[in-house]
C-alpha cells in the first residue's frame, strides 16, 4: 500500500509542477474484460474465463507525442485444471479465482501526433504504454465437502506448499500485494471538441507466481496437514477427486506443483473501450508545443 500511495503522490506532484499554460488534462473510463495467464491456464489465455473489468484514469499530455497517466482498475481472474488439454493438469485438478485491484502510473507515447492546438481536428492516435504499479489479489478455490455443500476457501492462509512450517521454514506465505509492470497498445480518436473514444489492450506482468496459489513444489502431505489442517492438505493436491489409483491420491514431496516453462511469474490482461474528457480552464487557450 505504501508503494501505491507513493505512485499516486508522484503523479500529483508531476501535474502540479507543470505550467498551467501548458495544461492539457483528461479524465476517463475503461470498460472491458480481464483474463489470466499462468499455471492453471496452460500458459495461454482461456477465453472461457472472461470477466468484466473497469478502470478510472487521468492523463496529462506533456506534448503532442508524450503523456503520463494514472490508472485505478478492477477485474477478476480465474483458472481451472478441468479445462486443461493436458492430462497431467487434469489430474492435478486445482482451481482458483481472485478479484484484482490495481493502481499504476504509465508513460504513453503517441505513434502519430495528437493535434491539441486544433480542437476541430479528429486525429486517429495509436499509442503504446509502459509503467509501474501495484495490485492486490486473494486467490480462492471452490470444492464440495462431505455433505455435498459447495465451499469457497481462501488459499493463502492454508499454505498449500508448506509455507511457514518448521520443516519448510525457509518458505514464507506469499504477499497479497505485489508489483506489476503494465505494457500495451491502444488507439483513440477525438469524437467531439472535448471527448476521445478508443480501444486499449494491456498485459500486467506481475512479480508473483502465486496469483493462482501455485508457484513451486509439493510439500509433504503430513507436514501441510500438521501446519494448517486437513482441508489445506486436501486442497494442496486434488487428484484424489479424479483418480483413486495413487493410494490416498496425494502427491509426492518435491514433485513439481508449478509447471511453468515460459514466464516464471503469472500475468493478467485488461482490454476494453475507453472514453475520456479533456478538461480546459475557462478561457484557456489551447497550448502550443515546440
Amino acid at each position: 500500500m505504501k508503494l501505491m500511495k507513493s505512485l499516486f503522490f508522484s503523479l500529483l506532484v508531476v501535474l502540479s509542477l507543470t505550467k498551467v499554460k501548458a495544461q492539457q488534462i483528461e479524465i476517463g473510463l475503461l470498460l472491458g474484460t480481464s483474463h489470466y495467464l499462468g499455471d492453471l491456464s496452460d500458459e495461454k489465455i482461456n477465453f472461457k474465463n472472461t470477466y468484466f473489468a473497469a478502470s478510472l484514469f487521468g492523463r496529462y499530455n506533456f506534448s503532442n507525442k508524450v503523456a503520463v497517466s494514472g490508472m485505478a482498475s478492477f477485474g477478476t481472474v480465474s483458472g481451472d485444471d478441468k479445462q486443461s488439454s493436458l492430462e497431467s493438469s487434469k489430474l492435478r485438478n486445482l482451481n482458483f479465482s481472485s478479484s484484482i485491484y490495481e493502481f499504476s502510473v504509465r508513460l504513453e507515447y503517441n505513434l502519430l501526433k495528437n493535434d491539441l492546438r486544433n480542437i476541430s481536428n479528429r486525429p486517429f492516435i495509436p499509442y503504446v504504454f509502459a509503467g509501474l504499479g501495484v495490485f492486490k489479489f486473494n486467490p480462492q478455490t471452490t470444492y464440495i465437502d462431505g455433505a455435498g455443500v459447495k465451499i469457497t476457501k481462501e488459499l493463502q492462509p492454508l499454505a498449500t506448499e508448506g509455507q511457514g512450517s518448521t520443516v519448510y521454514n525457509e518458505k514464507k506465505k506469499y504477499d497479497l500485494t505485489e508489483i506489476i509492470i503494465p505494457m500495451g497498445i491502444g488507439f483513440r480518436t477525438r469524437i467531439s471538441d472535448a471527448f476521445y473514444l478508443g480501444i486499449e489492450a494491456g498485459v500486467r506482468f506481475t512479480t508473483t507466481n502465486y496469483l493462482d496459489d501455485v508457484g513451486g513444489v509439493y510439500a509433504d502431505n503430513t507436514v501441510v496437514r500438521a501446519n494448517t489442517g486437513l482441508v489445506a492438505s486436501q486442497l494442496a493436491d486434488r487428484r484424489w477427486e479424479v483418480s483413486p489409483l495413487d493410494g490416498q491420491g496425494f502427491y509426492k514431496e518435491n514433485e513439481k506443483r508449478s509447471r511453468r516453462s515460459l514466464l516464471e511469474n503469472d500475468a493478467y490482461f485488461i482490454t476494453g473501450i475507453t472514453i475520456s474528457y479533456m478538461i480546459r480552464s475557462k478561457g484557456q487557450a489551447c497550448p502550443t508545443f515546440n
